[in-house]
């Protein structure tokens, strides 16, 4: 699926999104500072590395793909120099089309939040009806996908 989209509401979105995974990673750690996290694992040391692992690998999701999506801002931002639109490219993993020229691959779970903020966002820039029904569209399709596969998110310059 493509959808032609202006570049700021598209980047405003991420960022709304990857504020929200933010805060909920900060969420998991349980509202402890570091050193009172420390003091109390260090109680527990067999227990300890087993729980400290488990928090680390929760948080560790939720930082990292803000982070993937952070650093393809700056892509939009390219390519957006390049035309006045960018196509949002929304495909399942190995589609065996062209890949878009800037794109992460993300779970069903972590794109329709994501596309819902991007709506949110060019509903708030004005964007035409047919561009949030598209989107409106792209998000309700990815309840079709499977829990566990990941799709491409990506960036490519508009063609009109």
């Amino acid at each position: 699926m493509r959808i032609a989209l202006d570049p700021v509401p598209l980047v405003i979105g991420i960022y709304a999104y990857v504020g929200e995974q933010l805060a909920h990673a900060v969420e998991k750690r349980e509202a402890d500072a570091a050193d009172a996290l420390g003091r109390r694992l260090a109680r527990q040391r067999a227990q300890a590395d087993r729980e400290v692992q488990k928090m680390v690998r929760a948080l560790h999701g939720d930082v990292k793909t803000a982070d993937k999506l952070l650093k393809k801002t700056a892509d939009v931002w390219k390519i957006s120099q390049e035309t006045d639109l960018v196509d949002l490219v929304i495909l399942p993993r190995g589609d065996g089309g062209a890949a878009p020229q800037a794109y992460v691959l993300l779970r069903p779970r972590e794109l329709k939040p994501l596309l819902e903020a991007i709506r949110a966002a060019a509903a708030g820039a004005g964007e035409s009806g047919e561009t949030l029904a598209a989107l409106a569209a792209a998000a309700a399709g990815i309840a079709d996908s499977k829990a566990g596969d990941y799709l491409t998110f990506g960036f490519d310059p508009w063609n009109g």
